[in-house]
């Protein structure tokens, strides 16, 4: 009987050191909140839409029908300088949405941040039926790619432009800029915009994308269109343009 005895005791104790060391375990895991994107595309401090008259910056008259394009690549850069990739988050940005969820990171305080305009070359050249059709890289509609071994168009911009020589009136002639390439790809470098991840409170980072920014130095009546490859002096220029307007806000 006190052999018995002595073996349910020995049991007890394993099983409460168990449970201690899994509840150690857990307490020192580290804890996470939800980190989102809050991206205003605008055209000056005007929202973009698709409804609205703008302005590029000479103060010719543009509309717009169409304008995605996309994000990738976005790695997170800790306060002691490792950094966090959000391996496999796309996002495909456009002027009706603002939030986009990164995901789950790491409680703590961050040096900054960085991100791809477009995708990486591997991504790049997938087949987009491989893809959920819930992702931003399965196929879209109006598409998004050129074709599995031509790749993805990273930013599609499309609508209508004043021709008339004052340059004020109605739009009334289409413009459409279609972008990719490996080459066209740009990093946005948010490494020195501080931010901290705090416990029971989601994240959210603000950041601004001006179109007219990225039409800086276009002339749109004359320069109005490029699908990258036929056109690529044009193509580079805009994509030389998209680093400056991206800003955190």
């Amino acid at each position: 009987m006190k052999k018995n005895i002595t073996i349910v005791l020995a049991a007890l104790l394993i099983a409460a050191a168990t449970f201690t060391g899994c509840k150690k375990d857990k307490d020192n895991s580290p804890a996470e909140q939800e980190l989102s994107f809050h991206l205003h595309t605008l055209v000056g401090n005007t929202a973009a839409n698709y409804t609205s008259v703008f302005t590029d910056a000479t103060g010719r008259s543009f509309t717009l029908s169409d304008c995605r394009y996309y994000i990738s690549n976005i790695v997170l850069i800790k306060e002691d300088g490792t950094e966090l990739p959000m391996t496999g988050k796309v996002l495909l940005a456009n002027p009706m949405t603002a939030e986009y969820e990164i995901g789950k990171v790491p409680v703590g305080k961050y040096k900054g941040y960085r991100f791809l305009f477009g995708i990486d070359s591997v991504t790049n050249h997938s087949d987009p039926a491989t893809y959920p059709s819930s992702s931003p890289l399965s196929y879209q509609n109006p598409t998004m790619h050129w074709g599995w071994n031509q790749g993805y168009i990273f930013m599609i911009m499309e609508g209508k432009v004043d021709t008339s020589a004052a340059g004020n009136g109605t739009p009334d002639f289409d413009f459409y800029y279609h972008i990719g390439l490996d080459q066209m790809k740009r990093t946005i470098d948010f490494s020195t915009t501080a931010f901290e991840v705090r416990s029971n409170e989601d994240t959210e980072l603000g950041i601004v994308f001006d179109i007219r920014k990225v039409l800086d130095g276009v002339n749109i009546p004359l320069e109005y269109y490029t699908h990258t490859m036929d056109v690529l002096p044009l193509a580079t220029k805009i994509a030389d343009n998209i680093p400056s307007a991206f800003q955190p806000e």
